[in-house]
């Protein structure tokens, strides 16, 4: 498989406004950023679209006039892609560095201590069950 170029943040503001509407010309994705995240002028906008359809993030269809974009990716493939990448690069691929710096960095309620436990267990049986 070959690896797609990051996103930068603007990017990414891109990408989750198409998450959200499913799909938009760039003067709808405009206003769903402007109205539910920051503002953002309408041509950035524009130039963030047309590099992530560049990069093969965005799919785009002609209607009339318009073009109306999607995403061609899905949240959690983004969302892995850019872990991993950031897990190699700041943590040499090592995860429990990486844990260990957003548990020391951060308060840690009762509650994300339990999830934790939890999701600990739960890799313990998975890895019981794939040696069985």
């Amino acid at each position: 498989m070959d690896v797609r170029p990051g996103v930068s943040r603007g990017e990414t503001e891109i990408l989750k406004a198409l998450w959200k509407l499913d799909k938009g010309s760039v003067g709808e994705i405009h206003s769903w950023i402007s109205e539910n995240e920051k503002e953002m002028d309408y041509s950035t906008v524009q130039t963030y679209v047309r590099r992530l359809e560049a990069k093969g993030y965005l799919t785009a269809q002609r209607i009339g006039r318009n073009k109306i974009y999607r995403a061609a990716v899905r949240r959690a493939q983004v969302v892995g892609e850019a872990l991993d990448e950031f897990l190699d690069r700041l943590f040499d691929g090592q995860l429990l560095p990486m844990v260990r710096q957003l548990v020391d960095s951060r308060d840690v309620s009762p509650q994300e201590i339990q999830d934790l436990m939890s999701l600990v267990k739960q890799l313990q049986r998975e890895q019981q069950d794939d040696v069985q």
